[in-house]
């Protein structure tokens, strides 16, 4: 898609540019800097580079949007998808998940470190055994500073004797060296003591990459049934889950969604995270019954009407999950519906204010309402597909 920026220049986005300023975030302590995501493909960034959208922040070392970009984020904040042309490149119905799906009772913490884990194949291998590494060497204060005493106690004692022995003889170099080896002995144990008090602690070893390993497989293995990548299904499972993902994403980017237009906010969020769980916890299920029924070999009649049977039952319980899908995929349509006539209603406004007749205007603002009051109407729909549970339960 091309965009005019206020500069009175154009510039072409891609849709995985466009998704990449449409993730960036505010950096904190930096007024008007805004970052890209840290999963920012390095190609992505290059392309946003190559048009002066995205720059290299010296103070921060990351990638920040230019003026430029930040130009590009509010008009993409300010139109709906639909209205860009998004989603032209490589979003088919077919696609894969973009993402793992977690179960909603899971903390946003766990989540980001467990989809940090599945992207790096964590989930999947034992991390290797950790590399040999020296003991750190112990650190005896008190050990250093009972020498230190010894040393100036010694020290004193034998300079005492010394000096006795140079009274007696009446030697004053003798007197001398005794003063000397006193003074020699006293800064030298003063040294050892204050050396035990002053030395830095001893350098700790930085997490290495197996370190992070380990603990993202550990993550990953606690929560083995909380969560569903896209490696755990099989390929039809695979395409209602990236379905069913980008109705929901589409639903939670949009303005009557930040606006409270459709459900309560919160609300909104709660049930289509609970909706796409339950989805993807039966495509799960589907995976693992398609494949143990091609695994079990069937040479007889009777084994073949059973494998029959449990297809048809399959079959059954995959039509009543692809219905929420289409049910969560009427409801982005609606709300991309009413999205798109609330800004082509803005539009003309701006653009043809004065040649806009009253009627037209009434007919334009009707029009919105009603995509308006259908997308809240799915929108209960699907809160009611949350609120039960027992709709996908079937015999696999």
């Amino acid at each position: 898609m091309e965009l005019p920026l206020a500069d009175g220049t154009t510039v072409r986005v891609t849709a995985g540019m466009a998704r990449a300023v449409r993730e960036a975030v505010p950096v904190p302590g930096y007024q008007g800097l805004v970052r890209l995501r840290q999963h920012t493909p390095h190609q992505v960034y290059r392309d946003l580079a190559e048009q002066g959208l995205a720059a290299m922040d010296p103070r921060i070392r990351v990638a920040v949007l230019t003026t430029r970009g930040n130009g590009v984020r509010e008009l993409l904040a300010s139109a709906p998808a639909a209205a860009l042309g998004d989603g032209d490149e490589g979003d088919h119905g077919a696609a894969a998940p973009a993402r793992i799906t977690v179960h909603p009772e899971v903390d946003a913490g766990h989540a980001r470190r467990l989809d940090a884990a599945v992207r790096r194949g964590y989930h999947r291998h034992a991390p290797p055994p950790p590399p040999w590494r020296p003991p750190p060497r112990p650190r005896h204060p008190d050990r250093a500073r009972t020498a230190g005493g010894w040393i100036v106690g010694g020290g004193a004692v034998g300079a005492l004797g010394v000096l006795t022995l140079s009274l007696l003889l009446g030697s004053a170099v003798m007197i001398v060296a005794g003063f000397v080896m006193m003074l020699v002995l006293g800064v030298s144990g003063g040294l050892v003591m204050m050396g035990s008090l002053v030395s830095p602690e001893p350098a700790r070893a930085l997490p290495s990459a197996h370190d992070d390993h380990r603990a993202g497989h550990a993550l990953a293995a606690d929560l083995r049934d909380w969560f569903v990548a896209p490696d755990m299904l099989d390929a039809p499972a695979r395409a209602l889950l990236g379905r069913a993902q980008r109705a929901v994403d589409s639903v939670l980017a949009s303005s009557l969604h930040d606006q409270g237009l459709l459900l309560d906010t919160v609300r909104n969020r709660v049930v289509l995270c609970d909706v796409e769980w339950s989805i993807a916890d039966r495509l799960r299920e589907h995976t693992r019954t398609r494949r143990t029924i091609e695994g079990i070999a069937t040479p007889g009649e009777h084994s073949r009407r059973a494998a029959e049977r449990a297809r048809e039952v399959l079959d059954e319980d995959v039509a009543r999950v692809t219905e929420r899908v289409h049910v969560l995929e009427d409801y982005a349509g609606k709300v991309s519906t009413a999205e798109l006539s609330a800004y082509d209603r803005r539009a003309a406004a701006r653009l043809d204010a004065l040649a806009v007749t009253a009627g037209a205007d009434h007919r334009q603002q009707d029009e919105a309402l009603s995509s308006l009051v259908e997308a809240q109407r799915l929108a209960l729909r699907v809160a009611e597909l949350s609120a039960e549970p027992d709709v996908l339960e079937g015999g696999t």
